[in-house]
């Protein structure tokens, strides 16, 4: 039986992470907007850069993976995630740790990114708030799941329909309420970067049906439906459709949210676990 080019990194990651004592994770949180202070609040944690990780991508090579118990959940944590891809790379490669943590046991991924209120039935989602993704739309013209038919790690055809964990969104809500941090439901449209979107393309994305437009996110989602974790996905809201944008606005904005999306992070730990275990119960059942 061939042995897909993914299947074969991720076997040798993970018996290279298992040879260095780094534990299974039941979670992965990939916050892409940076990770603050999270790495400090792991207890009995640990880092270690990729580029010691026999089998990892180079498009990883320059990441640290962090863990540790994270409010009684154990978790794995990206720092440091690629920013470009390389030409030529396979699509898969961006999205390599989410198989990979699937594989040494996480059943699910909470994902952070920057993203754009777009104007949508006369609702447009504040600067500075949060958005918990309920839906998708990969606008990106690209899918990392190309070329992985003889993939073990998931189905050729995955169901999207479960992707968006609703107990996770339910559980995020209820913690953005008790941090007083502004937060709503919102469908997503996935776009290509690394350029920023022009104004028409906003325009657009919002008659499709999404209220926030994020750039390469289409790659973690489709890679978590493939791997079959529940995801909660998180936008944080840096511009509206009619804003001037940049870089440099971009990452301090993040950088002024982030205290707030820790808190909500540390909060929804336990919850996740919750979820996690409601999850092995139904299987076992």
């Amino acid at each position: 039986m061939t042995t897909s080019l993914l299947d074969a990194a991720v076997d040798q990651a993970r018996n290279a992470l298992s040879g260095r004592s780094v534990p299974a994770p039941e979670a992965l949180f990939w916050p892409a907007t940076g990770t603050g202070i999270l790495p400090g609040r792991l207890v009995r944690g640990g880092k270690l850069p990729l580029d010691r990780v026999d089998g990892v991508p180079r498009a990883w090579r320059d990441a640290v993976l962090a863990w540790g118990d994270f409010h009684g959940l154990a978790v794995w944590m990206l720092e440091d995630a690629p920013l470009e891809a390389e030409a030529g790379e396979p699509v898969w490669m961006r999205s390599f740790p989410v198989w990979l943590a699937a594989a040494s046991g996480a059943s699910a991924l909470v994902h952070a990114s920057a993203g754009v209120a777009l104007e949508r039935d006369g609702r447009e989602l504040a600067v500075g708030s949060l958005a918990f993704f309920t839906d998708h739309i990969n606008l990106s013209g690209a899918s990392p799941l190309g070329g992985l038919g003889e993939s073990r790690l998931g189905p050729m055809f995955p169901d999207q329909t479960r992707v968006h964990d609703p107990h996770l969104r339910r559980a995020a809500l209820a913690a953005a309420e008790r941090l007083g941090v502004s937060a709503a439901e919102a469908i997503v449209a996935c776009t290509a970067g690394p350029t920023l979107d022009t104004p028409a393309e906003r325009r657009f994305f919002a008659r499709a049906g999404a209220d926030v437009a994020v750039q390469d996110l289409a790659g973690p989602l489709l890679a978590a439906a493939h791997a079959g974790l529940g995801t909660l996905g998180v936008g944080v809201i840096v511009a509206r459709e009619r804003d001037d944008v940049d870089v440099a606005r971009i990452a301090s904005l993040c950088q002024a949210v982030a205290p707030a999306l820790d808190d909500l992070f540390w909060q929804l730990a336990a919850d996740v676990q919750k979820e996690i275990r409601a999850r092995l119960d139904e299987d076992l059942a």
